[in-house]
């Protein structure tokens, strides 16, 4: 068994009878906190694999009348910041290897530009650290959070669709492919 480190954002604000709940329901391997209506649930949890430690979070928390996972971080999305502390690396370092000053160049381009500061795919920054560093990527992590994030995305914006059908069965198909 290894041990997994990750972030659930919830739906539903905790009281003591919900987070009593959720101890009851195995998740007192996690500390939660609440801002307004979410609640945020980090976990440090033993599993063989990190898809059975995150699955068994959120089905563990979803046993809980009135909440919903809603996302799990570490985001795929980072910014430089984000990139410079999962590396353990400077901002600067980064900002030099972003910029091509250090490193043999190539860094990957932004994924998006919609915020003040770029946001990289963290999937093809640990490629392009593991090539740079002459070892093989870390690609469970990247691969794992991203089709969780957008199953739970999907399941979401499915329950308040009314043609909730058609999309539930194009979503399907999908998936089978």
């Amino acid at each position: 068994m290894a041990e997994y480190q990750f972030e659930l954002t919830i739906s539903g604000a905790l009281d003591d009878e919900r987070l009593d709940a959720l101890v009851d329901a195995g998740c007192d391997d996690a500390t939660f906190s609440t801002k307004g209506d979410l609640t945020f649930a980090d976990f440090t949890r033993d599993a063989p694999t990190m898809l059975d430690a995150i699955v068994s979070a959120i089905t563990a928390v979803e046993t809980v009348p009135g909440l919903e996972v809603l996302h799990v971080d570490p985001d795929e999305l980072v910014w430089a910041s984000e990139i410079a502390e999962r590396t353990g690396r400077s901002r600067q370092s980064v900002d030099q290897l972003i910029k091509g000053q250090r490193g043999p160049g190539d860094f990957p381009a932004p994924a998006s530009h919609a915020t003040r500061n770029p946001l990289w795919r963290w999937s093809e920054v640990e490629t392009w650290f593991a090539a740079y560093e002459g070892r093989e990527p870390d690609t469970e992590r990247s691969l794992v959070l991203g089709a969780i994030n957008g199953a739970l995305q999907a399941r979401h914006s499915l329950r308040g669709a009314n043609e909730a059908a058609p999309l539930r069965k194009a979503l399907g198909q999908l998936l089978a492919s």
